[in-house]
């Protein structure tokens, strides 16, 4: 039987914060302003499928991954524009669009509810155990299985791309290319 790799050992969460969700960049990436800070929060313990890209100026685009759009539709309705609190675990640094930026991997609780775990019962996200402590492991694990029991979400599909397995193909959009 394998043994699960843990993000990091047991630590207190560094810091709770409050904050206003003013944006949403992903299923599992939001924007908190917290008191005239934002802070770029990406999800603690979910990964969600990731969503398509276009460069307006190059004209390159990425594909999303089948229900991107939902998962990314499910957190805005449940968070954006809505006062939360952030139990911000860890910082970490993120490849997004050619720039590497520093988030604060944390739960979202929004009167008292857990977003994360939330997103991964729902079947809009993935229990992303690269990043979840052993203390969340097995509730994080409990309600993938449950999601995927019951075809929610991302798995009313019959065997969906996690998005650290997803390798989109650039396009090149022909009104910007000339050879």
């Amino acid at each position: 039987m394998a043994v699960p790799v843990f993000a990091q050992p047991e630590a207190p969460p560094t810091s709770v914060l409050e904050g206003l969700v003013v944006g949403i960049s992903e299923g599992d990436l939001i924007t908190v302003n917290s008191y005239g800070n934002e802070i770029k929060v990406r999800l603690y313990g979910i990964a969600a499928p990731q969503t398509g890209k276009v460069d307006k100026f190059t004209g390159w685009s990425k594909p999303g991954q089948p229900y991107a759009d939902e998962a990314f539709r499910a957190l805005s309705l449940k968070v954006l524009h809505q006062q939360v609190k952030i139990d911000i675990r860890r910082t970490v640094a993120l490849q997004q669009d050619r720039e590497q930026r520093q988030y604060a991997l944390a739960v979202v609780y929004l009167e008292g509810r857990n977003i994360n775990l939330e997103m991964v019962t729902e079947g809009w996200a993935w229990a992303y155990k690269k990043l979840i402590t052993r203390n969340d492991f097995h509730a994080y694990l409990f309600a993938e299985r449950r999601a995927r029991t019951r075809k929610l979400g991302l798995w009313s599909q019959e065997s969906p791309q996690p998005p650290w397995e997803y390798q989109p193909k650039l396009r090149i959009n022909p009104r910007h290319y000339s050879p």
